[in-house]
This record gives structure tokens, sequence and C-alpha cells, in this order.
């Protein structure tokens, strides 16, 4: 998977398209799953991978290219 985008947000938006566009809902977890390796590859200065992908899972939902489900760490488009 090539990834042309530059910043974080842009860069998980493209993994959550790529994973998940076929789907209404996607968890946390989903996430973590299809994204982890190739941030930390990409980031590999960055200790905190998981928090990164949580802060920018907000602002997408704060963006509104996400929804917010439940506090189970459901996400929908």
């Amino acid at each position: 998977m090539m990834m042309i985008h530059k910043t974080w947000k842009k860069r998980l938006l493209f993994i959550l398209k790529f994973n998940f566009t076929h789907k209404q809902y996607f968890t946390l977890n989903q996430v973590y799953q299809v994204s982890v390796g190739s941030l930390q590859f990409l980031y590999p200065n960055n200790n905190t991978v998981t928090a990164s992908i949580r802060h920018n899972l907000e602002r997408l939902r704060d963006d509104g290219v996400i929804k917010f489900v439940d506090y189970n760490g459901l996400y929908s488009w």
C-alpha cells in the first residue's frame, strides 16, 4: 500500500477508506489492526502510535468525516 499523503490525519483517513469504505461501522480495534504497523513504519520515532490514532480519529470526527457512535470504540461514516 503506497501512501503519498503528508499528514497523520490524511494518512489515517487513507487507511480508513482503503479498509472500511464498504462497511457502515468499524471499531477502534479494527482501526488498530489495519493501521498500527504502517504508521509505526512511517513514524518510527513515535512511541505513542495508538494514542496518535485516537487523536486523529477525534480530529476526523470533529471534521465531520466519521461519527463517534459509542464509548466502546465504535465509529461510522
